[in-house]
C-alpha cells in the first residue's frame, strides 16, 4: 500500500480573497512506519490531514493510493478499508459507553476484532476499567486514549493522528509514542504534533510545514497491492448504537409523548364512543316494535283509496307477510280517570319487541304502551284505558309494557287483529295500509311509482347513520388537525436531535459510513422513536378504556352501559391500536427520512474539529 500527494493545492475562499493552505505540495508516504507532521498554528497541518483521511478534497493535484486517484464519489469504500483516525478532541459519541465507542467505527468499517484484543489495547493505555463509563464521566487524558485504542482496533493500513499526546502527561505521552510506533511496524502512522522534541525521538521522516520544502519523498519503491477497490466489507448491525441513542433521547422521547397522549386518548374516546353508541343504537334498533312495520299510501291523489284490487294485489304479494288498513286513533282520544295523550302505532307480533313487563295480547282489545307512557301516567299492566269517540266508549287493556327507546314519545302499540270491530269499522282509514315485510327497500323499487312506502324504523336508522358519520367526520378531522400539529412537533425535535449529534454522523461519514446508510440509520431510528410514542400512547388509552369499564363511567354519565367499545376494523377490537401504531412508525420514519437530508449539507472537516 502506497500513499501520495502529488502537487496538491488548498485554498479556501472568503468573499473575495483567497487563503492558500497548502500550496503545490507532493509527498510519496511509506508503505508502513511513523510520519510526523508539525507546523505553527495555521500552517495546514490539520487540512493536510484531512486530505489525506478524505474528508476533504484538493482544490488541484491528486492524492493517490496504491496508483489510484482517490474517486470521492466513492470515497466511504477508501475511508472505511484504510483510514483510522485519532481526533484532536477525541470525538467520542455522548449516548454509547467507552467499550461502544471503541467498536463503534470497527463495526461501521466492517472489521473483525476480538475482545481480548480490545482488552489488550485497552490495558496498555490503562482504560479497561473505564469501559463502562460514559464520555461525559473522562478526563481529557482519558478521553484521548480511548481516541486512540478506537483506532487501533480498526486495525487499517493507515492511522492518522492529530495531536494524539496534547492531553497527556509527560509519560503517558512517552507510553502513546511507544505504542503508536509498535503500530507503524506494521501500519503507515501519520501523526500531527507541535512537540518537535518528542516526535523526534520515535522517527525521522518529519514534514515541516513552515519550512518552504514542498516535495517529500519517503518511499522509492512501485509495488502497490492494487486491493483497493477489490475490497468489500458489509457493515456490522448497528443496532446497539440506535438502542443506546433511544435512552440517551429519553426526555425528548417523553415530551414527544407527552404531546401525543392526549391527542391519541381523545381520538381513541371519540372512535370508541362513536362505535359502541352506534352498537348500542342498534341493538335498540333490533328491539324496535316498528321495524318490520310499513305504511303504504296512494301517490294519487285524486282516487286516495284503496281498491279491493289492489288489496287483493298487495296480499298476493310475497314480499308482504301480513296488511290490514291503518287505523286513525287521532280521531278520538285516551282517558282514564282523566285525558291522556298518547301516540299509536300499529304493530304485529314478532321477536322485535322488548318487553319490560307483560307479553302479547292474546285477547280482545289489549294493547301496549312503551315506559315513558308507564312514566308519564303512571299506568301498569292489567290497568284499563278507555277510548272514546263519538261519545261512545271501548275499553281497552294494558297487557305490556315495553321497551322502544328508538322510537321516542309516549306511545300505544296496537295489533288490529285483537281490536274490537266495532271499533276498527269507526277508526278506519282506506286511504293507507299496514304491512309487515323485512324486504324494505324492495318494496320501494317495486312500488314507488304508485305508492308512498314509509318505514319509520329504516327513517330512523338512516337519521342516527347519517348522524354517526358526522361524527366519524369530525373525529377523522380531529385526527388529522391534532396529528399534523403533532408531526411538526416531532419533525421540530428529531430536527434538533440531528443537530445535536452532527458530529457523531460526521465522524461515522468520516469512517466509511455510507452517506445514504446513516440517512436510513437517523430514520430507522425515528421510525423506532414513533413506535414507542404509538405503543406506549396505546397502553395509556386502553388503560383508561379498562377505568371506564370498570368504574361504569358511561353507564354513570351517558346512561348507556358499555358506551366505549373499540370497533373491530380486521381481526379483533385491537386493530385500531396496531393501525395507529403502524401509522406513527410510518410518518416518524417520514419525517426521519426528510429530517436526514441535511446530513448532506454537514461539514465535515469544520464539524471534526470542533471542540
Amino acid at each position: 500500500m502506497v500513499l501520495q500527494l502529488e502537487h496538491v493545492t488548498k485554498f479556501y475562499t472568503y468573499d473575495k480573497n483567497k487563503q492558500i493552505i497548502i500550496n503545490d505540495f507532493t509527498v510519496k508516504f511509506p508503505k508502513i512506519g511513523m510520519v510526523a507532521i508539525i507546523g505553527k498554528s495555521g500552517s495546514g497541518k490539520s487540512t493536510l490531514l484531512n486530505l489525506i483521511a478524505g474528508i476533504e478534497k484538493p482544490c488541484s493535484g491528486k492524492v493517490l493510493i496504491d496508483g489510484y486517484e482517490l474517486d470521492y464519489r466513492q470515497i466511504s469504500e477508501y475511508q472505511s478499508n484504510y483510514i483510522s483516525y485519532v481526533y484532536q478532541f477525541y470525538n467520542l459519541v455522548e449516548s454509547l459507553t467507552v467499550q461502544e465507542n471503541i467498536v463503534l467505527l470497527a463495526k461501521i468499517k466492517g472489521k473483525s476484532f476480538s475482545l481480548d484484543k480490545l482488552y489488550q489495547f485497552s490495558d496498555k493505555l490503562e482504560i479497561t476499567s473505564l469501559l463502562k463509563k460514559f464520555p461525559r464521566e473522562l478526563s481529557g487524558g482519558q478521553k484521548q486514549r480511548v481516541s486512540l485504542v478506537r483506532a487501533f482496533l480498526c486495525n487499517t493500513p493507515i492511522l492518522l493522528a492529530d495531536e494524539p499526546t496534547g492531553a497527556l502527561n509527560d509519560q503517558m505521552a512517552n507510553e502513546v509514542m511507544k505504542l503508536l510506533k509498535w503500530y507503524s511496524k506494521k501500519h503507515l502512522v501519520i501523526i500531527i504534533s507541535h512537540n518537535f522534541n518528542l516526535v523526534s525521538k520515535y522517527t525521522k521522516m518529519i514534514i515541516d510545514l513552515d519550512s518552504r520544502q514542498n516535495i517529500y519523498d519517503f518511499h522509492h519503491a512501485i509495488d502497490y497491492h492494487k486491493y483497493f477497490f477489490n475490497i468489500t466489507k458489509k457493515v456490522s448491525s448497528l443496532n446497539f448504537y440506535l438502542k443506546r441513542q433511544i435512552i440517551y433521547q429519553r426526555n425528548k422521547i417523553i415530551m414527544m409523548l407527552c404531546s401525543q397522549i392526549f391527542a391519541v386518548c381523545t381520538f381513541v374516546l371519540l372512535i370508541s364512543g362513536i362505535n359502541g353508541g352506534w352498537e348500542y343504537l342498534k341493538s335498540n334498533f333490533n328491539s324496535d316494535p316498528l321495524k318490520e312495520i310499513i305504511e303504504i299510501s296512494k301517490k294519487d291523489y285524486d282516487q286516495i283509496f284503496f281498491s279491493d284490487e289492489q288489496i287483493s294485489g298487495l296480499k298476493k304479494d310475497k314480499l308482504i307477510n301480513r296488511l290490514s288498513y291503518k287505523l286513525d286513533f287521532n280521531l278520538g282520544s285516551f282517558k282514564n280517570d282523566k285525558e291522556i295523550y298518547l301516540t299509536s302505532y300499529q304493530v304485529y307480533k314478532s321477536n322485535n319487541i322488548d318487553f319490560v313487563e307483560g307479553s302479547y295480547p292474546d285477547y280482545e282489545n289489549e294493547i301496549m304502551i312503551n315506559q315513558d307512557a308507564f312514566k308519564k301516567y303512571n299506568i301498569k299492566v292489567n290497568d284499563k284505558l278507555d277510548f272514546i269517540i263519538d261519545k261512545q266508549k271501548f275499553s281497552l287493556t294494558i297487557c305490556a309494557i315495553i321497551n322502544d327507546n328508538v322510537n321516542n314519545g309516549i306511545n300505544v302499540y296496537i295489533d288490529s287483529n285483537y281490536l274490537d270491530k266495532n271499533l276498527q269499522e269507526k277508526i278506519i282509514s282506506k286511504a293507507s295500509v299496514i304491512v309487515k315485510s323485512k324486504n324494505y327497500q324492495q318494496l320501494v323499487k317495486k312500488y314507488d311509482q304508485d305508492y308512498f312506502v314509509i318505514n319509520l324504523h329504516n327513517e330512523y336508522f338512516n337519521s342516527y347513520r347519517t348522524l354517526i358519520d358526522m361524527a366519524i367526520m369530525v373525529a377523522i378531522c380531529f385526527l388529522i388537525i391534532s396529528f399534523g400539529i403533532s408531526l411538526i412537533l416531532i419533525s421540530i425535535i428529531l430536527k434538533t436531535i440531528l443537530i445535536e449529534r452532527k458530529k457523531d454522523v460526521c465522524l461515522m461519514l468520516s469512517n466509511g459510513l455510507l452517506l445514504n446508510k446513516a440517512k436510513r440509520l437517523f430514520a430507522k431510528e425515528a421510525a423506532l422513536i414513533g413506535m414507542i410514542i404509538g405503543i406506549i400512547a396505546m397502553l395509556i388509552s386502553q388503560f383508561l378504556l379498562m377505568i371506564i369499564d370498570i368504574f361504569k363511567i358511561s353507564d354513570l354519565i351517558f346512561k348507556i352501559p358499555d358506551l366505549f367499545i373499540l370497533p373491530k376494523l380486521f381481526l379483533s377490537k385491537y386493530d385500531l391500536y396496531f393501525v395507529m401504531i403502524l401509522i406513527y412508525i410510518g410518518a416518524c420514519f417520514l419525517v426521519g427520512i426528510i429530517t436526514s437530508f441535511q446530513i448532506s449539507k454537514m461539514d465535515m472537516s469544520v464539524l471534526l474539529k470542533e471542540d
